[in-house]
C-alpha cells in the first residue's frame, strides 16, 4: 500500500507537477516505509498503526512544508490521507482504526489552519466528511464483518499463555511459509527447543519466577525470528521456530549469537541465578518433507532419542563411579585382601555392555 502511494506520487510529480521537485521526496518517504513494511512484516495491530501514523505524518509536511501549488490540505495530495485511512480502517481493529482516522482529521485541521487561504471551509468539511464516512462507517464496518471468521479461527491457534501459535497455529503457517520459500527457491530451517528445566523450576521456585523465565525464553526466540519466521509453544515446555531464508548452518550461527556457546537462557531470581540449558535440534527442510508437522515429529524423535541416549550415559558414568567405591572386606589376610582388591578394580574397570532398544 505504501508502494501503491509512492508510485501514484511518481506520476503525480512527472505529469501534474513536473517543476516541483520536492515531490520526489515523499515518493521516497513512501517508498523507504514500505521497505519497512516488508523487512519487518506487521504480526501485531501496534506495529501495522505506527506505519498509517508516519504515512499521515508524511503528509502533513506535504500540506504544510512544500510548494503552494500542490493545493494543500485539500489538494490532489490529500490521498496521502485518505487512501491509508480506508486500508486501515479496514484491517485494524477499530480502537485503532478510529484512532488513525482521528490523527488524520487532526493533520487535516492543521495543515488547513496553516494555509487558509488555499481552498474554501467548505471544501475541508467535505474532504472531513469522506475520511469519517468512507473510513470509520464502511471501511471498518466490512473489515469487522470480514475479519470475524479469521478472527475465530486464528484464536484457537494462538497459546494464549505465551502469545505464540500453539501447535495447530505452528502447521498452518509453517506450511504456507514452507510453500512460499519453496516457490521462490528460498531455504528454511526448522529448529526445536525441549526447555524441561521450565517444569523443575516451576517447582522449586514457584509459579511467579517459572512464569518469568518462561518469558525470557519467549523473548529470547521472538529476537531470533524477529525480522522473518516465527516461533510456537508445540508443548508444556517446547518451542520451535521456523527460520525462513537461513540454511542450517546460518541458523545455527543465528542460535549461538543469539543464545550463547553452549546454549544458555539465564534469569536473575533475586538470590540466586538461574541457568536453563535447553536441548534443540536444528535441520533444514528438504525436498522430500511434505509438511512442516512431518518435520516437526521427525525433530521431535531425534530430540527424544538423543536425549535418552544422554540419561543412558550418565547413569553408565553413575554406575561406573559406584563401583569404584566399594569398600574392602574385613578381616582378610593381607595377601588375600591384596589380591581381592585387584581383582575388584579389574572387574570395575571393564564397562557394563550397553543394551540399546
Amino acid at each position: 500500500m505504501a508502494w501503491s502511494i509512492g508510485v501514484y506520487t511518481a506520476w503525480l510529480a512527472v505529469f501534474a507537477f513536473p517543476g516541483v521537485p520536492a515531490v520526489w521526496l515523499f515518493v521516497l518517504y513512501a517508498g523507504l516505509v514500505g521497505k519497512w513494511a516488508e523487512a519487518r512484516p506487521a504480526r501485531h495491530q501496534s506495529r501495522m498503526a505506527w506505519r498509517a501514523f508516519a504515512l499521515i505524518a508524511g503528509a502533513y509536511v506535504l500540506h504544510t512544508h512544500t510548494s503552494p501549488e500542490l493545493g494543500g490540505a485539500v489538494g490532489p495530495f490529500f490521498f496521502w490521507l485518505a487512501i491509508p485511512c480506508m486500508f486501515y480502517a479496514f484491517m485494524l481493529k477499530p480502537s485503532w482504526a478510529a484512532g488513525i482516522v482521528g490523527a488524520a482529521l487532526l493533520e487535516l485541521a492543521v495543515s488547513f489552519v496553516q494555509a487558509p487561504a488555499l481552498s474554501a471551509p467548505s471544501e475541508f468539511m467535505v474532504h472531513a466528511g469522506f475520511l469519517c464516512i468512507f473510513s470509520l462507517l464502511l471501511a471498518m464496518r466490512f473489515g469487522m464483518g470480514l475479519r470475524a471468521p479469521d478472527e475465530l479461527l486464528e484464536s484457537g491457534r494462538i497459546d494464549h499463555s505465551t502469545s505464540l501459535y500453539n501447535l495447530a497455529g505452528f502447521a498452518a503457517h509453517g506450511d504456507e511459509l514452507m510453500a512460499v520459500c519453496r516457490r521462490g527457491n528460498r531455504p528454511m530451517s526448522v529448529a526445536v527447543f525441549d526447555c524441561a528445566d521450565l517444569l523443575e523450576v516451576r517447582e522449586i521456585y514457584g509459579s511467579r519466577i517459572a512464569r518469568k523465565l518462561m518469558e525470557r525464553t519467549v523473548r529470547k526466540l521472538e529476537t531470533l525470528c524477529v525480522k522473518q519466521g516465527f516461533a510456537a509453544r508445540t508443548g508444556p515446555a517446547e518451542f520451535t521456530v521456523v527460520l525462513p531464508n537461513m540454511g542450517r548452518d546460518k541458523a545455527l550461527a543465528s542460535i549461538a549469537r543469539l543464545l550463547g556457546s553452549p546454549m544458555r537462557i539465564e534469569l536473575d531470581a533475586g538470590d540466586s541465578e538461574i541457568v536453563m540449558v535447553p536441548a534443540f535440534m536444528l535441520e533444514a527442510v528438504g525436498p522430500d518433507v511434505s509438511s512442516i508437522a512431518e518435520m516437526h515429529d521427525e525433530l521431535r524423535r531425534d530430540l527424544v532419542r538423543v536425549e535418552h541416549t544422554e540419561q543412558r550415559r550418565r547413569r553408565y558414568l553413575q554406575r561406573e563411579r559406584e563401583s569404584h567405591s566399594r569398600p574392602m572386606g574385613v578381616g582378610a589376610s593381607g595377601r588375600e585382601s591384596a589380591s581381592g582388591s585387584a581383582s575388584r578394580h579389574l572387574a570395575s574397570t571393564v564397562p557394563a555392555p550397553l543394551v540399546i532398544n
